[in-house]
C-alpha cells in the first residue's frame, strides 16, 4: 500500500506554494510592524524583563575614568612675591580606574517613572595609567580656600575665629599628599575634623571625616543621591528623562538654570530630529546641553554626534538665558559656579585646561594647553534605538583665591582661579553589543529580503505545480 500518491503530492506542493508566499507577504510588508512591535516592548525600563533594563541595570560596556592632578610648582615664589609671580601648574596622571555602574533600590512607580540609586565602583587600572597612585602632588590647600569663602561675607568676629584657628593649627598655603589621598582615599585635615565635630550651620563638611576629591565616593549607595526618572513605557520620547534629583525638580541655580531636566547621559531616547540633548550630571548639579555636529560611525553603526559648544559656560553676555548659571559676581566666561553644590569650597567647573573658557583664566597661570579632541564632551547616539554608541565626559575643577579681609593667609592674594584635578570619563560600544544594535537596525531590511527569497520559492513552487497540472503528469 502506498501512502504517498502522485495526487497527495501534488496537492502537498501547492500547499507548500500557498504557505510560503503567505510567509513572503508577512515579511515583505509587516516586518516594520514587528520590529517596531519588538522596540515598543523592549524598549523602555517599564519592567525589570526588558532589554534596555538589563543594559541599563548594569553597566554593559567599558567604562574608564582618567584623573589628571595639577601640581603647584612653584608656590613659594608666588607667595613670598606677594602674588606677583604666575602660578605654574604641570598635568600628572592619567591615573586610570576602570568603573563599574549599578543600578539600587530600584521602585517602579505608577506614573511611568522609576526611582533609584547608583552605585559606582572604580578599580584602579595601572596597564593604562601614566603614573602611580604614590606619586606627590602640591596643591592649594582646600579647606583654607573653603573656609575662607565662607567666612568672607560674615562678621568680622567669624572672620578672626577662623584666621586664629588657621594659626593654632599651623595651616598652610599648600597641601602636598599622594595622588592616592587626594583622589579616592582621602587624607586627615586637622581644621576638618574640628568643624565636622563642631557642626556650624552655616558650615557643611560632606560625609566622612577625610577630605579627597573622590572620597566616600568609591562604592557608596548615597553619594550621586536619588534620581527619579520617566520609564519610556507610555512615551519613548521620554525614556531616562530625569524628573528630580533628591526629591527636588529644583537645584542650585535659579529659574532655568536649576531645573532638573536631561538624561543620566547612559541612556537616551531615539533623537532622529534632535539638535540638541541635555545631560543632568549630579557633579555640576545642574544639566548641560549638547549641540549637534553630523554624524559618525561607530562599528559600522551610525550614530548623531552631540558635542559641548561655548554656550554652557556663558555669563549671560553672548546668550541672556544662561545668565541665571552666574549668581552673585559675574565673570568672565568659562566657568560655571558650584561653590552651593560643593559645601561653600569656592569651585568652579570648566572644560580641563580652560578649554572653551576666557583666555584670562589660562594667560593668568602656566602649563595649560587646551585642546578641542581631548578636553571637549561628546556623545554619539544611535538615533532609532537612542543608544549611545560612544561617550566621553570631561571636567576641570578650580578653586578661587582671593585676597579675603582679616585673613592673613591670604592678606596678598590676587584673585585666580586654580586648576587642582580634571577627569574624562569615556566609553565606547563593545563589539558584542554593536553587533547586537547593528542586527536590530538590519532587520527590516533582512526580513524583506528574505521575504522577497520565500516569495520567488513559493512562485517557483507554483509553476511546478502548473506544470504538473497542465501535463497531467500527476
Amino acid at each position: 500500500m502506498r501512502i504517498f500518491t502522485p495526487k497527495c503530492g501534488k496537492w502537498t506542493l501547492l500547499g507548500f506554494a500557498i504557505f510560503f508566499v503567505l510567509i513572503s507577504i508577512v515579511l515583505i510588508f509587516f516586518t516594520d510592524d514587528i520590529v517596531d512591535a519588538v522596540k515598543d516592548q523592549q524598549f523602555n525600563l517599564g519592567s525589570d524583563d526588558t532589554m534596555v533594563y538589563g543594559f541599563w541595570e548594569v553597566t554593559p560596556i567599558p567604562l574608564y575614568m582618567n584623573i589628571y592632578l595639577f601640581n603647584w610648582t612653584n608656590p613659594q615664589e608666588v607667595i613670598d612675591s606677594k602674588w606677583t609671580i604666575k602660578p605654574s601648574f604641570t598635568q600628572m596622571g592619567p591615573y586610570s580606574f576602570h568603573e563599574k555602574h549599578y543600578r539600587k533600590h530600584v521602585k517602579f512607580n505608577d506614573n511611568h517613572t522609576l526611582t533609584y540609586q547608583t552605585q559606582r565602583i572604580w578599580n584602579f587600572a595601572p596597564e593604562r595609567s601614566a603614573g602611580s597612585l604614590d606619586d606627590l602632588v602640591t596643591t592649594i590647600n582646600p579647606v583654607l580656600v573653603t573656609i575662607s569663602n565662607i567666612v568672607k561675607y560674615k562678621h568680622p568676629i567669624a572672620k578672626l575665629a577662623a584666621n586664629g584657628l588657621f594659626k593654632e593649627r599651623a595651616v598652610t598655603h599648600t597641601v602636598t599628599k599622594t595622588a592616592q589621598e587626594f583622589i579616592f582615599d582621602g587624607y586627615d585635615d586637622a581644621m576638618f575634623r574640628i568643624l565636622k565635630k563642631l557642626r556650624l550651620r552655616h558650615i557643611k563638611i560632606p560625609y566622612g571625616l577625610k577630605f579627597g576629591w573622590f572620597a566616600d565616593r568609591n562604592g557608596s549607595l548615597t553619594y550621586d543621591g536619588t534620581f527619579n526618572m520617566y520609564d519610556g513605557s507610555d512615551d519613548i520620547r521620554k525614556l531616562g528623562r530625569i524628573t528630580s534629583w533628591n526629591y527636588d525638580s529644583q537645584d542650585h541655580f535659579p529659574s532655568y538654570c536649576g531645573r532638573v531636566n536631561g538624561t543620566s547621559g547612559e541612556l537616551f531616547y531615539p533623537v532622529l530630529d534632535d539638535q540638541s540633548v541635555q545631560i543632568f550630571s549630579n557633579d555640576l548639579c545642574s544639566t548641560i546641553s549638547l549641540d549637534w555636529e553630523g554624524t559618525q560611525e561607530i562599528l559600522d553603526i551610525e550614530g548623531h554626534k552631540f558635542v559641548i559648544k561655548e554656550k554652557e559656560f556663558d555669563n549671560g553676555t553672548k546668550y541672556p538665558e544662561m545668565a541665571c548659571f552666574s549668581p552673585g559676581d559675574v565673570l568672565p566666561n568659562g566657568l560655571r559656579n558650584v561653590t552651593d553644590c560643593y559645601f561653600g569650597a569656592p569651585a568652579f567647573l570648566s572644560g580641563p585646561h580652560f578649554y572653551l573658557s576666557d583666555p584670562v583664566y589660562r594667560d593668568a597661570i602656566d602649563g595649560m594647553q587646551p585642546d578641542a579632541d581631548e578636553h571637549g564632551i561628546t556623545v554619539v547616539i544611535e538615533p532609532e534605538t537612542g543608544i549611545p554608541l560612544h561617550a566621553k565626559v570631561a571636567m576641570q575643577i578650580n578653586l578661587r583665591v582671593e585676597n579675603i579681609e582679616r585673613i592673613n593667609l591670604l592678606e596678598n592674594a590676587k584673585e585666580y582661579f586654580l586648576p587642582v584635578v580634571w577627569f574624562k570619563e569615556e566609553a565606547e560600544m563593545s563589539d558584542d553589543l554593536g553587533y547586537l544594535i547593528s542586527l536590530l537596525l538590519r532587520a527590516p531590511t533582512i526580513g524583506q529580503d528574505t521575504g522577497f527569497g520565500v516569495l520567488a520559492l513559493g512562485c517557483i513552487l507554483f509553476g511546478i505545480f502548473g506544470f504538473i497540472v497542465y501535463n497531467k503528469i500527476w
